[in-house]
């Protein structure tokens, strides 16, 4: 890819992300006071008629009424958490489009797009790598040994589904790919090769999720979302894939096939090898996509001295 003369500017790779994760921070707040809101005048009222007489009374009832609150909290985390995301759209939408127009304006040869049959491909990788992974951490046991993993789970699994649906589902994949493949990778992309742009934003990415088994779990499908966005050529692929992978968790755990699954070690591995097969089948057919932009070659004037 043609290297943008502005690439190399130090705001323009860190100052999206860091007003990516200040505008979600703030969003979350106001997300969590809206939601405590209805509750502080019942909380105080209580707090009032318990009578602390003492300043450690005082002090045990401010603790209660602010576990309270943190309670309420977390029973709306997810809603919070879409919340947050769904700020930071109108900052990455105005990211993505003034770098695509930039790439229009400086001649930047683009990937050539895949055709709509070939995302029948990323349906195939996208449920054989959920089941995948999942298996693999209920296998190496990550996901029983880490207790924020599992917090982590209980808490986005209590929301009702269509909550679950719409929130984790839709919301969340659409706003970290327009941060992390529209803006991030494709700034990355610009100053060099495919796996350095890729890694860089795929920790970014990875480390946002907090705990050891959604890390590696996010690194694994991170890269290969900018594997297929890259070899697709057009945004529309990491975000069919996200949501996917996204929708096929939240469908299999809250059927319990994940929970059938994970009952005995042999349905463990036959599943993980069915799918590993699957996903390098589909992997393969992926890696054949012809990406290369087509550069026109100038035609060339005949040298009329030769011409006698």
């Amino acid at each position: 890819m043609n290297k943008n003369p502005g690439a190399k500017q130090f705001w323009r790779l860190t100052g999206p992300i860091l007003l990516y994760w200040l505008i979600e921070f703030a969003g979350r707040i106001i997300a969590e006071l809206f939601v405590m809101a209805p509750h502080f005048g019942e909380i105080m009222r209580n707090t009032l008629a318990a009578g602390a007489s003492t300043q450690d009374e005082f002090m045990e009832l401010t603790m209660q009424s602010t576990e309270k609150l943190m309670e309420i909290v977390v029973r709306y985390q997810v809603e919070i958490l879409a919340f947050g995301a769904l700020c930071t759209i109108p900052l990455t939408w105005f990211l993505f489009h003034a770098d695509r127009k930039m790439e229009r304006t400086l001649q930047i040869p683009l990937n050539k797009k895949a055709g709509i049959l070939k995302y029948a491909e990323i349906i195939g990788i996208g449920v054989a790598v959920c089941i995948g992974l999942n298996c693999l951490s209920f296998m190496t046991n990550l996901a029983f040994f880490s207790t924020e993993y599992q917090k982590t789970s209980e808490t986005f699994y209590s929301a009702g589904i269509p909550v679950q649906i719409i929130c984790l589902g839709i919301i969340m994949p659409i706003a970290e790919e327009m941060m992390f493949r529209g803006v991030l990778y494709k700034r990355y992309r610009e100053q060099g090769g495919f796996l350095k742009a890729a890694l860089y934003s795929t920790l970014l990415f990875s480390i946002i999720h907090g705990n050891i088994v959604q890390f590696l779990y996010t690194f694994a499908l991170g890269m290969l979302l900018c594997y297929v966005y890259e070899k697709f050529g057009s945004f529309k692929a990491p975000v069919v894939l996200h949501i996917l992978v996204n929708m096929v968790s939240l469908v299999l755990t809250n059927t319990g096939v994940f929970t059938w699954l994970t009952g005995r070690a042999m349905r463990m591995g036959i599943t993980t090898v069915v799918c590993a097969f699957v996903g390098s089948v589909m992997f393969v057919l992926i890696q054949r996509i012809d990406e290369k932009p087509d550069v026109a070659v100038p035609k060339q004037e005949p040298d009329v001295t030769n011409m006698f």
